[in-house]
C-alpha cells in the first residue's frame, strides 16, 4: 500500500475509523460510550483520546458544535 499511495495502511484505517466516529456522533443519538464500544475501543477514555487526537476536540465538543450550527 505504501508503494502505491505513499501512505501506510494504518493511515487509511485511522481515517476510516475517524470518519465513522464523526458520522455516529452527528447522525445518531447514541451515547459516546456506545459509540466507543461499537468501534471496538477498549473504553470511552481511549476513544476520547483517539478522537481528540484526530479532530482536535473531544467527541462531546464535536457533537455539541454540530448541534449548535
Amino acid at each position: 500500500m505504501r508503494k502505491t499511495t505513499g501512505k501506510t495502511a494504518a493511515y487509511f484505517i485511522t481515517g476510516l475509523l475517524h470518519a465513522e466516529a464523526c458520522r455516529l456522533l452527528l447522525h445518531t443519538d447514541l451515547p459516546i460510550q456506545t459509540i466507543a464500544d461499537t468501534l471496538n475501543f477498549s473504553d470511552q477514555s481511549a476513544f476520547g483520546k483517539f478522537f481528540k487526537g484526530n479532530a482536535g476536540v473531544s467527541p462531546q465538543q464535536y457533537r455539541n458544535r454540530a448541534v449548535a450550527k
